[in-house]
């Protein structure tokens, strides 16, 4: 299974390409931006993967995506 981690971005670098952005340990990590389709903004909360963001989701859409990972840990749990 592959996971997509939520982060906040930081600042996009002056490439366009690469942007840093903090998963919730307060460090800055360097990924790059896999969307064209959307510009990509400071404070955006975007999907990661493999070190490439792959989408860009509203607040709303963070809370589904917490829920769902909360639920398949209490899943995981109760096996």
């Amino acid at each position: 299974m592959c996971w997509g981690v939520p982060a906040i971005v930081r600042r996009v670098l002056e490439d366009r390409i690469r942007a840093l952005v903090d998963f919730g340990d307060g460090i800055d990590h360097e990924v790059v931006i896999g969307i064209s389709d959307e510009e990509i903004r400071e404070g955006d909360t975007v999907i990661v993967h493999a070190g490439v963001i792959i989408s860009k989701i509203s607040e709303e859409d963070l809370r589904e995506h917490m829920e769902y990972v909360e639920a398949l840990l209490k899943d995981q749990n109760e096996e």
